[in-house]
């Protein structure tokens, strides 16, 4: 997390990893209800040497962090990470805009790319198959729109989903 003086906050919350192929959708959209706080762009320059070393390729890139203030949520970080080659993180969205989950928030320019999203401990439900498939180190294929948590129940009311 970019500001240390929330990181306290993510000591044991939950992460999870969107990893886009190049031939995936490139767009990626808001995951919760909420409004967009202040956007920072980290760009780092990889060189064709850094796929041929010990380098730290997905440390090394663009990125840019979008926090969204959930009332369901918390504060939710979806830090978008550029591979090799990404032109550019684009994101359609400003600071202070309100945004309903599903709602477009940017997009990357050319080839693969992956989105971390990061959440305040106790605050989502994941979905059962998740929850096998990642003690067993398997990835999920998501579509958007694709329901994959909810409110903690301790916290809240089921029925408000995450989507990708």
């Amino acid at each position: 997390v970019s500001h240390k003086d929330e990181a306290e906050q993510y000591i044991h919350g939950s992460l999870v990893i969107f990893r886009l192929a190049p031939q995936d959708y490139h767009r990626f959209h808001v995951p919760v209800d909420g409004m967009i706080g202040k956007m920072m762009d980290i760009l780092e320059n990889i060189v064709p040497q850094a796929i041929r070393s010990t380098l730290d390729v997905y440390g090394e890139n663009a990125r840019k962090i979008i926090p969204i203030d959930s009332p369901h949520f918390g504060r939710v970080w979806a830090v978008c990470v550029g591979a090799m080659m990404v032109g550019s993180i684009c994101t359609v969205v400003h600071e202070g805009q309100r945004v309903s989950r599903g709602d477009e928030l940017g997009y990357f320019a050319f080839v693969g790319s992956m989105i971390v999203m990061l959440l305040e401990k106790g605050m989502v439900e994941w979905d059962e198959d998740l929850l096998i498939d990642g003690r067993a180190s398997l990835e999920r294929f998501a579509r958007v729109g694709m329901g994959i948590a909810g409110w903690c129940r301790n916290r809240f009311a089921k029925g408000n989903y995450i989507r990708p």
